[in-house]
């Protein structure tokens, strides 16, 4: 049998070392392939998702429309709550959508407005308002003061701290220096960079507070508002009353609601009292907000997305936010 010389040998233990390190070589990039192939098509669904989130935004925003312009109170009053959810299958997959009134919230961007010189100023009357909520959620009337002039010091245009609030100067001193805003408030999650507030009492103020800069106003619908708001309704309208007597006026609302706004002025509680006609305008009967939740699950990919909207007088809406999650 012919021997392989030594130079032979060598050389074929190279070439199947080179087959070798070849075959691990084509392993690797068909499985880097194969990542980027299913990471393409993911991208690709994820994008597909959000397409047809923001589509069932658009027919979501046309029913908040619709709702708004009933005249069937008992629609206001959540009777019907679960026609105003819906589930609408595609190929692949599924649309679920559903329309929650937000009307009932202290707009903490209305803290501001704009003046003659178009810049954004203090809103004395809900300023006031604020300091009798955070009072009521259980902040001493010093402290309450104090933050509800640190955020309107955020959010105003000048630089000229209110009575116990916080501009420029209070944010430049911290460890990591920062300034104010100087504008509405874009997100209840903002209030963490406002001086005093902090994460327990932003909490709190979830369940009585909203932000919408786009109308930077208040308003109440009397025909949705319920007990748990009394605290709100309290502090908004700064009366004599009691929060208890405020439950009072909302579980005596009749069940078909408000046909006219006079009518919840008409109350006990109510029509003796001396209030602001400024104040007065706040409240009406039909949703002013709705938040948009869809939820689209499309293959092996899920996109979760809330958009809030306002319902303008002319039988539109505008978007106040939108926030995109898995």
């Amino acid at each position: 049998m012919k021997m392989l010389r030594n130079e032979d040998g060598a050389a074929l233990i190279s070439v199947l070392l080179l087959v070798s390190v070849m075959s691990v070589a084509m392993v690797a990039m068909f499985d880097m392939l194969g990542f980027y192939t299913k990471r393409t098509v993911s991208n690709q669904d994820r994008a597909q998702a959000i397409e047809y989130a923001k589509a069932s935004e658009l027919i979501g925003g046309e029913q908040a429309v619709k709702l708004a312009a009933q005249q069937n109170l008992l629609t206001y009053l959540r009777v019907n709550e679960g026609a105003q959810k819906v589930n609408m299958p595609i190929q692949n997959g599924m649309i679920t959508g559903e329309l929650i009134e937000r009307t009932n919230c202290f707009n903490l961007s209305s803290l501001v407005t704009v003046g003659s010189s178009g810049e954004f100023e203090i809103n004395i009357a809900t300023y006031q308002q604020f300091v009798r909520l955070l009072v009521n959620v259980g902040i001493g009337e010093r402290a309450a003061l104090s933050l509800a002039s640190a955020l309107v010091d955020w959010q105003d245009s000048n630089s000229r701290p209110e009575p116990g609030g916080a501009e420029d100067f209070t944010y430049s001193q911290l460890e990591i220096p920062y300034g104010a805003a100087n504008a509405p408030i874009m997100d209840i999650d903002e209030l963490r960079l406002v001086n005093g507030f902090t994460p327990e009492l932003i909490d709190v103020l979830r369940l009585y507070t909203c932000v919408d800069p786009v109308s930077m106003e208040t308003i109440i619908n009397l025909n949705s508002v319920e007990p748990k708001d009394a605290v709100l309704l309290h502090a908004l309208l700064g009366i004599s009353n009691s929060i208890q007597s405020m439950e009072m006026v909302i579980n005596e609302r009749s069940a078909n609601g408000y046909d006219n706004v006079a009518r919840f002025w008409d109350h006990r509680f109510l029509k003796d009292e001396e209030i602001n006609q400024n104040i007065r305008k706040q409240f009406t009967i039909s949703p002013k907000r709705y938040s948009i939740v869809v939820d689209v699950k499309l293959d092996y990919t899920n996109v979760h997305m809330e958009s809030l909207i306002l319902i303008n007088n002319d039988g539109t809406y505008s978007l106040i936010d939108r926030k995109l999650g898995a």
